[in-house]
């Protein structure tokens, strides 16, 4: 209204000296002549057209203020919602508080108390207060308090979603469940077990469904089923190089080793590998390779393959036989010397 407020003084000069025609005409019985009454007729028409048009005009531009006083304090809403929730993130991502984050925070939460309810910046003070010591202990896995941190994020975000869109979101939503996050973040638990035997390896490989081995180079977690042809094929293996010391020295032994490893609550094998060991000096080791390969190797003078295949080319294992009796041989003959 006040933006028209010039036109309306204006109108209403002209509705009242238009009236004011009309009352001396009926006073003075018809003393105006006809054609300045029709004009008259006329004028109060458009006048009162023009005062619709402008209350119609004076509503819409209201409505339009505000509607978009509404949709700017909406987005500088959302923006400092966003940005206070960015401001706790980065403050609880490396596990504690220091000076400069609380400091943050609390300036943070300052800018947003300004454009939220009386209600509603108790519950966020309350939320915020409850962020003590030991909020940021790890469990015995070395995994972060996860349930806390959601029940946190549940509670900051039901208030935004109340102050952004009021009743029509139909309520609070409930801390969601990520107990999915707890076993992924789960570290590895490994037990190294050294069995007596060769067969008692086995047994260990078959008590477990899944062989898992992560690379040391490539960081690369790799898992396969333990099946009936690893076992017979690494049963052929270690009875072809038991075949080959046998002929060298009675001296050589054997010795095993298996890591036992629990993630997400499943038991995994690692990679079985088995030592050869003269004179308690390790020299040599074969077995199963992450890329579920056989693999003969020696470790002097230095750590270098043999010989490698397929696990289903046992039968080709002749081929090497000559060449892995030569290397066995010549590090057996320097190790008596030495």
């Amino acid at each position: 209204m006040k933006k028209y407020k010039k036109y309306w003084f204006y109108l209403l000069l002209v509705l009242s000296i238009s009236l004011t025609i009309i009352v001396i005409n009926n006073i003075n019985d018809s003393v105006i002549p006809k054609i300045v009454q029709d004009i008259n007729s006329g004028v109060i028409g458009a006048i009162l057209t023009t005062i619709i048009t402008l209350i119609l005009l004076s509503n819409q531009t209201e409505s339009q203020e505000s509607l978009t006083k509404s949709s700017v304090v909406y987005e500088e809403k959302l923006k400092i919602f966003n940005s206070f929730l960015d401001t706790i993130g980065k403050c609880l991502e490396d596990g504690k508080f220091t000076a400069q984050e609380t400091t943050k925070i609390i300036h943070s939460f300052s800018i947003l108390r300004i454009h939220i309810s009386r209600e509603n910046s108790i519950i966020l003070e309350d939320a915020i207060s409850k962020i003590d010591s030991s909020f940021f202990f790890f469990d015995e896995n070395n995994i972060p308090n996860l349930n806390r941190l959601v029940q946190l994020y549940t509670e900051l975000t039901n208030v935004f979603r109340q102050e952004l869109y009021g009743d029509k979101i139909g309520g609070n939503i409930e801390a969601f469940n990520l107990d999915n996050l707890k076993d992924v973040l789960f570290r590895k638990r490994i037990s190294i077990l050294k069995p007596d035997t060769f067969n008692e390896l086995l047994l260990i490989l078959n008590s477990n469904s899944k062989i898992l081995h992560t690379s040391k180079t490539s960081g690369i977690t790799v898992s396969f089923e333990v099946n009936e042809e690893i076992i017979s094929s690494l049963s052929y293996l270690h009875n072809f190089v038991q075949t080959i010391t046998n002929k060298i020295s009675n001296e050589i032994l054997f010795t095993y080793e298996i890591n036992r490893l629990i993630i997400d609550k499943q038991i995994y094998s690692g990679i079985p590998w088995i030592k050869l060991k003269y004179k308690n000096i390790y020299f040599a080791h074969f077995g199963l390779t992450e890329n579920k390969r056989l693999w003969i190797g020696k470790n002097i003078p230095e750590r270098t393959q043999i010989a490698s295949f397929e696990i289903f080319e046992t039968d080709k294992l002749e081929i090497y036989k000559n060449q892995v009796t030569s290397e066995f041989e010549t590090i057996i003959s320097q190790l008596n010397k030495s």
